[in-house]
């Protein structure tokens, strides 16, 4: 009798120790998921424009500046006509490629004045290229040479960035005469708008070039790039540098309704020649940090904002977002 009622008290306390255990078990179980969710996923980002020696800046300070930007991953554009102010050559690029791959996205650019330009093009694509950019010389965008290249990147299904800027001393000029035509005629290639003049046109009220490349005030609705991105889908545009955020943060009230629109055809992008993700050795100022920060406030919108943040920058590239 005695044994059985010591037996029948233990087995309820072990009873109650292991509902006791569980019951504890799940309060720690509901809390680490609760605390996981209270914690936001930390968002992709993928620059589609940075150059490697911007401000001397070396491939290692580049990667730094990924880290402190939270930037995964990033298109590296070389330059190597200089023309622009800095000047990067594809080789450079490329042996960046190799060290950093999981980070590095290696375009290529050479001087399209040159006679052999489509073949270096060809061989930088056999040496790992995914794209051409930043295109940027002293010629109109109708001179047959800038569309010669347009054209082969409509063969291998590449992107390429062109910066537009209108004006005596520009690049690419005649962006409204003339893109267009492009993108009627070149269906494969991924035209990456860029710069002055591409942005001063998400106005309908462009003032010349020799007035102002950086307008201000609100937006007239109507404007040339805003049609375009809408009716083309092989054009996309790129936010970079103090032109793309000069355009978005001009008139707020437009730019929801246009980042809305255009949502899957903006990509993320900094251009920017800081080292620390502080603008310590740039007025101040990071162009990765201050664009991204704006877009956050103004995507509610998670999904959306991830599109423009990554996703988008990968379809640009025939990558799987």
């Amino acid at each position: 009798m005695m044994s059985s009622r010591i037996e029948s008290r233990s087995t309820a306390a072990g009873s109650l120790t292991r509902r006791g255990f569980l019951a504890t078990t799940g309060v720690a179980c509901a809390g680490m998921l609760a605390s996981a969710e209270d914690t936001p996923a930390k968002d992709k980002v993928f620059d589609c424009h940075l150059h490697i020696n911007h401000m001397r800046r070396s491939i290692a300070d580049t990667v730094k500046h990924m880290d402190a930007t939270g930037t995964d991953r990033a298109f590296i554009l070389p330059l190597e006509t200089g023309e622009g102010g800095v000047l990067l050559r594809t080789e450079t690029v490329l042996h960046a490629f190799h060290e950093y791959g999981d980070r590095l996205v290696p375009f290529c650019q050479t001087d399209i004045r040159k006679g052999d330009v489509l073949e270096r093009v060809r061989a930088y694509h056999l040496l790992g290229c995914r794209g051409i950019g930043e295109q940027k010389e002293h010629l109109p965008l109708n001179d047959r040479r800038v569309e010669a290249v347009i054209a082969l990147c409509d063969e291998l299904n590449w992107p390429i960035t062109i910066h537009f800027q209108d004006g005596a001393n520009g690049f690419n000029q005649g962006l409204a005469e003339h893109l267009e035509t492009y993108l009627k005629r070149y269906r494969r290639v991924r035209i990456i708008g860029h710069a002055q003049s591409f942005w001063s046109h998400i106005s309908a009220d462009v003032p010349a070039p020799e007035k102002s490349l950086y307008p201000t005030g609100p937006v007239k609705p109507g404007g040339l790039i805003d049609r375009l991105l809408a009716d083309y889908p092989n054009l996309y545009a790129d936010m970079s540098a103090g032109s793309g955020f000069n355009a978005l943060s001009r008139d707020e009230d437009f730019t929801a309704g246009f980042l809305r629109r255009h949502s899957k055809k903006l990509l993320f992008g900094s251009d920017c020649p800081c080292v620390d993700g502080k603008g310590g050795n740039f007025k101040g100022v990071c162009y990765s940090t201050q664009l991204q920060s704006f877009l956050k406030r103004m995507l509610p919108d998670r999904e959306s904002l991830q599109d423009i943040l990554y996703n988008n920058a990968a379809r640009v590239l025939g990558e799987k977002a």
